[in-house]
């Protein structure tokens, strides 16, 4: 399937865009936060990390037949159309055989402002309008109340708790695996 290049998602407050390597501050501003990576398998990340990220992001868009699309989460700022640096990530990673999982990470003063949910259903939307797959989860920890919120709000209904799924610095930890399908 041939996209658009540079691949760019616009929601009514977000635009989702490529990674560049100029993202590297920015990137490396959110995931260093341990609050941000509380309930998720890496971070927080040193700046090799961050650096170790965006490469991996400018792979993914050299796959053919490409199965990751990572997005940056950016807002106008106010200046003739001029974008903020990203704030978030949003991702979507499809396994070829019709299903893809979506993941999401906010810069925690962004929590609460509605941004992860406009991006996840955004993601969403593409995974089942553009790529035309079936079917779409994605996984939180059962302590993470507002990323399950986030998942429900995207329309993506609870399925199972999937006990010690996640290595989370060193413990094994649930979790609740959410799923929508296209209406």
């Amino acid at each position: 399937m041939l996209l658009p290049e540079p691949l760019v998602l616009d929601t009514p407050r977000l635009t989702l865009r490529p990674y560049t390597s100029g993202d590297l501050a920015a990137v490396h501003g959110f995931a260093s936060d341990r609050r941000l990576t509380e309930y998720v398998e890496w971070g927080p990340n040193t700046f090799q990390d961050s650096r170790d990220f965006l490469a991996a992001c400018r792979a993914e868009e050299q796959q053919d037949p490409r199965r990751a699309y990572t997005f940056a989460l950016t807002v106008p700022d106010g200046g003739a159309g001029v974008r903020s640096g990203p704030f978030g990530s949003v991702g979507l990673t499809v396994d070829g055989a019709g299903a893809g999982e979506v993941g999401y990470v906010l810069a925690a003063e962004r929590w609460g402002q509605g941004y992860a949910t406009e991006a996840a259903a955004a993601v969403v939307g593409f995974g089942f309008t553009v790529l035309d797959l079936d079917r779409i989860t994605a996984t939180c920890r059962p302590g993470n109340t507002a990323s399950s919120r986030v998942l429900e709000e995207t329309g993506m209904v609870l399925e199972a708790r999937l006990p010690a799924h996640k290595l989370i610095r060193g413990r094994r930890e649930d979790s609740l695996l959410y799923a929508i399908s296209p209406s």
